[in-house]
């Protein structure tokens, strides 16, 4: 298991719903594309493969430096990616766009992907998170990555009127979608996860904010609030368990 799953699976139910509801919309792609990565891994014969001998190119991915300028550099365009998220939902309601229509605006709008800009796959990139695991550096990186905004999130009337079984509704509405897009995702070359799991929250978020008439920022201050008895909620943690697996599924699509 490589370092970005060992995080996942200890993420609590409140980081869970901020990173399928979009808060960490680049820290979602790594997290969710990871369970891809390893399957991938395993079907190429690699799920074995060290740094060394893997097919990359040298990259950034040469030392623990250059992981951590890259886990730097997914954080720093979050804000940026957390707009394009915003505005590409708005879009996919409001054109009904499909799955494939709103990957051709993701790659329009030229959503801020770090793997890509070194040319970098996920499979390499949680190949080089796992050798460097252990370090204490990396794994701060990561919690700051997949942690909420680090001004946090205002409380708004909406969100002051979403409770827990309310927000339980929306996650489970959020699945049904992730798990029909799922369904129907067409087959993608190796290279695009970012770009179809980025997407699919798009259209997802759309769809929720249509359905629920909130929005995005208003879920995400309401599970902030509402985060004690979240995190103790089994059904809200077996709903966001299940967001990832299909996420994950998306990816490797």
């Amino acid at each position: 298991m490589g370092i970005v799953e060992q995080f996942t699976a200890k993420l609590d139910n409140k980081r869970l719903a901020l990173l399928v509801g979009g808060a960490a919309a680049v820290a979602g792609v790594a997290i969710a594309t990871s369970s891809c990565s390893k399957s991938r891994q395993a079907k190429e014969g690699r799920a074995s493969t060290t740094l060394a001998d893997s097919n990359r190119t040298a990259s950034a991915l040469d030392s623990k430096e250059g992981v951590l300028t890259i886990l730097q550099e997914m954080a720093k365009s979050q804000s940026v990616s957390r707009q394009q998220l915003k505005e590409l939902a708005a879009e996919a309601q409001a054109k009904s766009l499909t799955l494939s229509q709103a990957c051709v605006r993701c790659t329009q709008m030229g959503v801020a992907d770090p793997l890509a800009k070194h040319k970098l796959s996920m499979v390499d990139f949680n190949i080089a998170l796992s050798e460097y695991e252990d370090d204490p550096a990396v794994q701060q990186a990561i919690s700051t990555l997949v942690g909420s905004p680090p001004h946090g999130v205002a409380a708004t009337e909406a969100s002051q009127a979403l409770t827990d079984h309310k927000l339980i509704e929306i996650n489970n509405f959020m699945l049904a979608e992730f798990e029909k897009l799922a369904a129907c995702a067409e087959k993608r070359s190796r290279g695009f996860e970012a770009v179809t799991t980025f997407a699919a929250q798009a259209v997802v978020a759309g769809q929720t904010e249509a359905v629920f008439k909130v929005s995005l920022e208003d879920i995400e201050a309401a599970v902030l609030a509402h985060q004690g008895a979240l995190a103790c909620n089994d059904e809200f943690s077996s709903i966001n368990l299940k967001l990832q697996q299909a996420i994950a599924k998306l990816a490797c699509s």
